[in-house]
């Protein structure tokens, strides 16, 4: 199939002459066209976009002359190839001055039709795409200095720089309009009158700006004074102080009115052309789009400003880390503090180097933590984060997934929890005094005995002259219930001596029994039965240990303490899952300070039973809260002590009673992996 070459308007009277272009140039790839020497001839080119003519000038005297004329009025810029038999050379060389592209003498070869018809096509299309492109460079220079300024107030300086520059224009002004839509200030000039200047501002139903905004339409006014197109409001207006000429266009972007630019010829006698303004609207419509990014650019830029002050200020340490935790993205100045690095030395750290263990967040961040939180979710884990001086520091941490830029970046905060330990430390010891305290009475019968049997021993050795059997054996006697009494004072020391012990894995039977074992005396004192349904296989807990027994020891002390006219205290102990357990229902969970969701997998679980008054129900969701009680000699430190330390080790505490029958205290624990 021959490719389109364009398209061939021929008029001339020889229908001979008009068979043999059609069907030369129709063979090369021409749309040809072919009409008589007519004054209808013209109507073609006003109903069809042409590429060349092939005007014949055979015809009466000065009928050629006119036709070219007339197709000069229509398209100065068509090309027209002459076809004559006998032409004089006054004749071509008027139509030479007209523009024609050549002659071709009758009768002519097809072979010259075609390549001078190519030729002339290719020439004109050549010589438009150079026109374009020297038409266009301008103007995408001007664009590309324009989008490339990002700073909206040098934007706006560029911009009347241009417009002063490319219209040759006197003044120069560019105006917005303000965020309620009802006036335009100027936010860049130059040029102007005195006392006009940036800040000025003009009400949107005033003046030739305030027209163009509300029309969105361009507004010329010529050297004469007229104003194009004609409107009586802004006639005059701003003609004063020698103003010969002046063009107003709106700024738009897309639907919406930013506002105008204005340009001014002053003692000047030449009016603004047409092409000066489609320039000028060209330079508005490239301004919209500048200054529409500017603004977006800015609005970004002050965002990140504000979030990275923000994170900058936070009281919690952040810093952000790539997918794999390998380098460190962003520190803010709390993390500073806390680590002692710089945040340039931060930002050459590994993460390893300040969190050692971040190959562990790393896994919580991504696949959740193993009591049951899901992928990405925000949660807070204990670790240690190492400071400059290479001391380790306990900081709670919370890891959350943040996609950015097709990435899954880590953001990590942490707060520093040392002085929160040490705080709590404090309390479990205090309330360890307190259990003390109540474990005294009991333990001060049971001391006793041993001390008055010895005293009892020493008493007959130093006083009787004894054979050397009974003095053997007051001797052996008196060594039994000495051993009895460190054993009494080992099991108390063991028990409330600081830990330094860490997570473990601990046998909650052990730890049960021992704890059983020191209230003995006081479960015989009081009359009070023990049943014990603990599961010897049940598997180990991760835990601290004398953590353990402080819980163990503060709830079997308190539903000792509630049954003061003797009763039952069933102790159990069991595996479960989730699924096993039908009584999750009944229990009211402790108020969790963390937001985690239900706990699930295997669970040890420990139930502490009383059949005392129990405890009211408006009173259940208030028992863990700290210093909260119902008791003359309490502190009201046992229960809230015994649910923080669950918390931390991932546990569930929770309770239930009936008023008149008893209460139940529940802990649920993780096994251990």
């Amino acid at each position: 199939m021959t490719e389109y070459a364009g398209r061939v308007l021929v008029i001339d009277d020889d229908q001979g002459t008009c068979n043999l272009c059609a069907q030369t140039l129709g063979a090369a790839g021409f749309a040809v066209l072919t009409t008589p020497a007519s004054p209808s001839a013209l109507a073609y080119l006003n109903a069809e976009m042409c590429d060349l003519v092939l005007l014949s000038v055979d015809g009466p005297q000065q009928m050629g002359m006119t036709h070219l004329s007339q197709i000069r009025v229509v398209d100065a810029a068509i090309p027209v190839l002459l076809l004559s038999r006998s032409i004089t050379v006054p004749e071509i060389a008027r139509m030479m001055r007209m523009g024609v592209e050549g002659l071709l003498v009758k009768p002519f070869d097809p072979i010259e039709l075609r390549d001078v018809a190519l030729e002339i096509i290719t020439k004109q299309r050549d010589a438009r795409a150079r026109e374009r492109v020297a038409a266009l460079r301008p103007l995408l220079q001007v664009a590309g200095r324009l989008l490339a300024e990002l700073d909206l107030s040098r934007l706006q300086d560029l911009i009347i720089e241009t417009v002063r520059s490319e219209l040759r224009a006197d003044r120069a002004s560019l105006m917005l309009l303000e965020e309620d839509g009802t006036h335009l200030r100027i936010v860049a000039c130059s040029g102007l009158p005195p006392g006009i200047t940036v800040g000025h501002r003009v009400a949107t139903n005033q003046g030739l700006a305030g027209w163009v905004a509300q029309n969105r339409m361009c507004l010329c006014i010529d050297a004469s004074g007229e104003v194009f197109p004609p409107h009586a409001d802004v006639r005059g207006v701003f003609l004063e102080d020698q103003m010969t000429s002046s063009l107003a266009v709106p700024v738009l972007a897309g639907d919406q009115v930013l506002g105008v630019l204005n340009a001014s010829k002053v003692l000047s006698g030449t009016s603004f052309s047409a092409a000066d303004q489609d320039l000028l609207l060209l330079l508005a419509g490239q301004a919209a789009t500048a200054i529409t990014n500017a603004r977006l650019y800015t609005q970004v830029a002050h965002s990140e400003a504000r979030y990275r002050t923000l994170l900058h200020h936070a009281n919690d340490a952040v810093l952000l880390l790539d997918a794999q935790a390998r380098s460190i993205l962003e520190a803010n100045l709390a993390l500073e503090q806390l680590s002692g690095y710089t945040r340039d030395e931060l930002l050459h750290l590994r993460p390893p180097d300040l969190l050692p263990e971040v190959g562990s967040l790393l896994r919580v961040g991504r696949n959740g933590a193993t009591n049951g939180h899901g992928p990405g979710e925000t949660q807070e884990i204990e670790t240690i984060l190492q400071t400059r001086d290479a001391q380790p520091t306990r900081v709670a941490v919370s890891v959350s997934v943040v996609p950015y830029a097709g990435q899954q970046l880590l953001l990590v905060m942490a707060r520093d929890i040392s002085e929160r330990q040490r705080i709590t430390n404090q309390l479990l010891q205090t309330e360890k005094l307190a259990a003390l305290g109540r474990l005294s009475a009991s333990m001060a019968h049971e001391i006793n005995n041993p001390l008055q049997a010895i005293n009892n021993a020493v008493h007959l050795l130093l006083n009787r002259s004894l054979t050397d059997e009974k003095r053997q054996r007051y001797l052996e006697m008196t060594r039994e219930e000495i051993d009895h009494l460190i054993s009494i004072v080992q099991r108390i020391l063991d028990f409330h001596r600081p830990s330094r012990e860490g997570m473990r894995p601990v046998d909650l039977v052990e730890i049960l029994d021992g704890v059983l074992s020191l209230t003995s005396t006081q479960l015989h004192t009081q009359q009070i039965e023990l049943i014990r349904e603990i599961d010897p296989d049940l598997p180990h807990v991760l835990a601290v240990g004398s953590h353990m027994r402080q819980v163990c020891l503060s709830l079997i002390f308190n539903a000792i303490e509630a049954m003061n006219a003797g009763g039952e205290l069933r102790v159990r102990a069991y595996l479960v899952t989730e699924q096993e357990d039908p009584h999750t229902d009944l229990f009211t969970i402790a108020v969790e300070r963390r937001i985690t969701p239900p706990m699930c997998g295997p669970m040890v679980v420990v139930e502490i039973s009383d059949t005392g008054p129990g405890i009211p129900t408006q009173d259940l969701h208030k028992i863990f809260e700290p210093f909260y009680t119902t008791r003359i000699k309490g502190t009201g430190l046992s229960l809230a002590m015994t649910y923080n330390i669950i918390e931390q080790h991932h546990g569930e505490m929770a309770v239930r009673s009936i008023p008149g029958q008893g209460a139940t205290f529940r802990i649920r624990l993780p096994v251990a992996g």
